[in-house]
């Protein structure tokens, strides 16, 4: 496993990604506060992706994952502005019966299904066969995210890369990782 940086790497069409969460985020969350060489960095290689005909990859979990944290970041956003409690009770209480969240929603199917899938290949993870191999997601407590262990299981069957700015990744060693992330280049 090799920790590549973003601005190194130059995409080929027969690779395959697989981009995390974050990257997603990077993307498509525009009222998000972050960086703009960040998101320059990962744009570009996503048009550079693209531009080669690679495919990359989308799970259901992932799916799931951005989903959820694109209506959170949204919600606690609202929040701060319109001066809403931050709290779960709120979000389920009043948020999800708003106007607001069904924007929301519509953003986010729009995403899905206008940016996402027509540029990525969803693929089925076939969970059940994780079975035994679930002991391996839990070997260092200190970078634990059984999603970010679970993509790496998935796609080290493909020799995908994982593309993400998540330090969790540094102790991954089923995939390479591409990343920007200055913490995880310089280990």
């Amino acid at each position: 496993m090799a920790i590549i940086d973003i601005r190194n790497h130059v995409p080929q069409s027969k690779n395959i990604y697989f981009l995390d969460c974050n990257v997603l985020m990077y993307l498509h969350y525009t009222n998000g506060s972050y960086a703009a060489t960040t998101i320059y960095d990962y744009s570009t290689l996503m048009t550079q992706i693209i531009g080669t005909h690679a495919k990359i990859f989308i799970t259901d979990v992932l799916l799931s994952e951005f989903i959820n944290t694109y209506i959170q970041a949204e919600f606690h956003r609202l929040a701060r502005i319109n001066g809403w409690p931050h709290s779960k009770q709120y979000f389920k209480q009043h948020f999800k019966l708003s106007p607001d969240y069904s924007t929301v929603l519509q953003e986010i199917e729009y995403i899905i299904t206008r940016q996402l899938f027509p540029v990525c290949e969803l693929v089925d993870c076939g969970f059940s066969k994780f079975g035994d191999k679930v002991s391996t997601v839990f070997n260092n407590a200190n970078t634990f995210d059984f999603n970010d262990r679970y993509y790496a299981y998935e796609m080290s069957k493909y020799h995908a890369f994982i593309v993400s700015n998540d330090a969790d990744f540094s102790d991954i060693s089923l995939c390479d990782i591409i990343t920007n992330n200055q913490a995880m280049l310089t280990v």
